[in-house]
């Protein structure tokens, strides 16, 4: 499955890209922003973070005309710094923090279409294969707001993927990570349908199936599947994507240039909340450029339905 970048356009005009800028894309996917971003002007190069080492592989293919004027490195944003230091991309000052380099800074946040048609993820409501809902490796990543999930991990040695989740909290524990993470208005219930199962869900279809059967029939009246939020909960705990987030975006700050953009595209609430926070509290290095999030045009939206949900805000540095 193809994956569609959403709002290039909106990211390269509050880019305006010139000549010369690098651009540090922490989320590269397939390469989609990268490549209009080199195509928007001569010599620009792109510096791609992805924590998925098959989308990692699937934009080298993309990008390949682009030679040496992109540079991979399969890291999540959450180490950016260790990322960029240890990849010899750029040099780290002596009090280890590196000198700001990019001229733009990109996360997108959005699930890939090659990692929902992956069945061997468990991201899609349909997937047979097992419900692990990884991006990549889970080595080094910050601490859950949750602390039954970190619990869980001490106990088992390692961060624990979906079906580890499930197997190993609470009723009343995963309930609390639904809500936490899903804010999902019937995490008990379906929290307790779970655990009540004589066997496990092992697989997305398995799962998906339990929390319809748990819910309402008139859950959101139709508007999105009743497992949307449960799955959502699991993928963010089990990436850490909002402790993530929060870790990587003051890293970014500090390796942006002087006048250079940071633009973050989120998909829903709790990642938009984080970014709206930080843009505020650092008032004293930031000029907010989008007062409001900018959102998908109807023609794309038409084009790109997921990019409904996409809501972009970018800062420039003073």
């Amino acid at each position: 499955m193809t994956h569609t970048p959403v709002l290039v356009q909106e990211i390269l005009a509050l880019f305006k890209t010139q000549n010369g800028d690098t651009l540090l894309d922490t989320t590269l996917g397939n390469g989609g922003h990268a490549a209009a971003y080199l195509n928007s002007a001569a010599d620009t190069t792109v510096i791609g973070l992805d924590a998925d080492p098959d989308a990692l592989a699937q934009a080298k293919a993309n990008l390949k005309q682009f030679g040496d004027r992109v540079t991979y490195v399969n890291a999540n944003f959450a180490n950016l710094n260790d990322a960029l230091t240890g990849g010899g991309i750029v040099p780290a000052k002596p009090a280890g923090r590196q000198p700001p380099l990019f001229t733009h800074i990109l996360f997108d946040l959005g699930l890939g279409s090659h990692q929902l048609s992956d069945p061997r993820r468990g991201f899609s409501f349909q997937g047979a294969g097992l419900l692990t809902m990884r991006y990549g490796a889970l080595d080094h990543l910050p601490d859950p707001g949750l602390t039954c999930v970190n619990q869980l991990a001490q106990r088992i040695g390692h961060l624990p993927d979906a079906i580890e989740l499930i197997m190993g909290l609470t009723a009343d524990q995963l309930s609390e990570l639904i809500s936490f993470y899903g804010e999902e208005r019937y995490a008990r219930r379906i929290a307790k349908a779970i655990k009540e199962v004589s066997e496990p869900p092992r697989t997305a279809r398995q799962l998906a199936e339990i929390i319809t059967a748990a819910v309402p029939a008139t859950y959101e009246h139709g508007r999105i599947h009743p497992a949307t939020r449960t799955f959502q909960a699991l993928r963010l705990a089990v990436n850490r994507e909002l402790e993530a987030l929060t870790c990587a975006l003051p890293q970014a700050i500090d390796l942006l240039k002087p006048n250079g953009t940071l633009a973050v595209i989120s998909f829903h609430s709790l990642e938009d909340r984080i970014v709206k926070r930080l843009f505020r509290d650092r008032a004293h290095q930031l000029l907010i450029i989008t007062k409001k999030p900018i959102q998908a045009r109807n023609e794309e939206i038409d084009k790109n339905p997921r990019s409904r949900s996409a809501k972009l805000r970018a800062a420039a540095k003073k």
